[in-house]
């Protein structure tokens, strides 16, 4: 039988190497499921939390082997989670609960005998002065199941971290364009997941910005998908939903603006396809127009972006990406 030492580290390796391919929601998954014959665990809940005074709120989740109906019903007695609150109020980093230990609340009560859970461990990776963490809840269910080793919990804590490290070494692969940052943010602006680089652009852009809460003028973009020019900043933005099974995070890619950004659609669509290589006529097929329509529109996109040759287009649009 492999140890749980040489089973974490390939759990490792495997997280660093899908880091550079896949992104966020599938390496939560995957490391999430990796842990299951490491740790013994039946089912487990796992996700983005934000503290609140009082309370703490969870905009995006997944389950394993749960009914999909898990975080509708948490959210019903977060108040009662004595786990959620010792991570809120304590700012802990793992904590477990056993259906059987004197503490106990009504709502933690009707949790369990609701989805069977007998015990569980949780941990959390995040900074603690941060309001947002990323989150791993395991459950076993059978009333005889043994307690949580400190080894285990120590594993799991280290698995959280390494799940983390891998989601936010991931946003920067999925920066297709040069000089292009990405965050994952909430519908309310927490930031959950921000690289070094990300976070620097910010603050380059928005000098005082300190980290946890997005700059007040950036929320609107949060709550409407699409692509926006930010007048003021010298910046475009793009806004997309995260997909997962309950989800309110957004992903937000930033960047400097370019030059091409001052042609319009049509004219981005013929400075490609020209920068590529086709001809007028080549170009006019494929995009359905006349010849001496595309030629109007090259000199045309030649006097906004300031070149005179095909040459200057092509090395200009390979350089913005």
């Amino acid at each position: 039988m492999i140890s749980k030492l040489k089973a974490f580290s390939l759990f490792a390796a495997d997280l660093q190497k899908l880091a550079g391919e896949r992104d966020i929601q599938a390496i939560a998954a995957f490391g999430v499921q990796k842990l299951k014959p490491v740790l013994g665990f039946e089912s487990a809940w796992y996700g983005w939390s934000r503290f609140e005074p009082g309370r703490t709120v969870v905009p995006a989740s997944a389950t394993v082997n749960l009914p999909g109906g898990f975080a509708k019903f948490w959210s019903t007695i977060e108040s009662q989670d004595l786990v959620a609150r010792a991570f809120r109020e304590k700012r802990t980093l793992i904590g477990t609960y056993d259906r059987t230990q004197p503490a106990q609340t009504d709502g933690m009560i009707a949790l369990c005998e609701r989805y069977h859970l007998r015990k569980w461990a949780s941990a959390m990776h995040h900074n603690r002065r941060s309001r947002t963490a990323f989150f791993v809840s395991i459950y076993r269910g059978d009333a005889r199941s043994r307690d949580w080793q400190p080894d285990e919990l120590d594993l799991l804590q280290c698995a959280v971290d390494h799940i983390s490290l891998a989601m936010e070494v991931s946003t920067r692969h999925a920066c297709g364009t040069l000089g292009e940052q990405m965050l994952i943010v909430d519908a309310e602006g927490g930031l959950h997941i921000a690289n070094s680089e990300s976070q620097a652009f910010l603050r380059g852009v928005w000098p005082g910005w300190r980290g946890e809460q997005l700059p007040k003028s950036l929320l609107r973009y949060v709550r409407e998908p699409g692509t926006f020019y930010i007048k003021g900043r010298g910046v475009v933005l793009s806004s997309s939903r995260v997909t997962l099974e309950n989800s309110h995070l957004v992903a937000l890619r930033l960047r400097e603006t370019a030059k091409s950004d001052r042609l319009s659609p049509r004219e981005a669509q013929v400075a490609r396809a020209l920068a590529a290589g086709a001809t007028y006529k080549q170009a006019a097929a494929a995009l359905g127009s006349a010849p001496a329509t595309i030629r109007n529109q090259t000199q045309a996109i030649y006097t906004k972006l300031g070149i005179a040759s095909r040459a200057q287009l092509a090395t200009l649009l390979s350089k913005e990406g």
